[in-house]
């Protein structure tokens, strides 16, 4: 097999795993919360945005331009893998349930 077949075939194969996530303001305290069905992508999404200086989400938008991206952090609260057999939408309409949950827990708190 060629090494472009293997990488292929590698990438194909991982277990991605979903969750729940906030990124917060470490200056104001106040976060984003959201889900997503491949937390990796989240990270890499997050320290491109840092590195290049974008903005993440645009609810942040203000914040991040004032306070700059070295003042946000991304923290992965929840993990959760596709269960065997369960498709993409019931995968996903868990994830909301989980976030669902973790807004309930994080209501005092400040939301953008």
């Amino acid at each position: 097999m060629n090494r472009k077949k293997e990488i292929t075939k590698a990438y194909k194969e991982r277990r991605a795993s979903g969750g729940v996530y906030t990124i917060t303001n470490t200056q104001n305290g106040k976060y984003l919360l959201g889900h997503a069905a491949d937390l990796n992508s989240v990270r890499n999404r997050f320290q491109f945005a840092q590195t290049t200086g974008l903005v993440v989400h645009p609810k942040m938008k203000q914040d991040w331009e004032q306070q700059g991206p070295q003042a946000f952090k991304l923290e992965i609260l929840e993990e959760l893998e596709p269960q065997p057999g369960q498709n993409a939408s019931e995968f996903l309409a868990d994830l909301k349930m989980l976030e669902e949950l973790w807004q309930d827990k994080l209501e005092l708190q400040k939301a953008y």
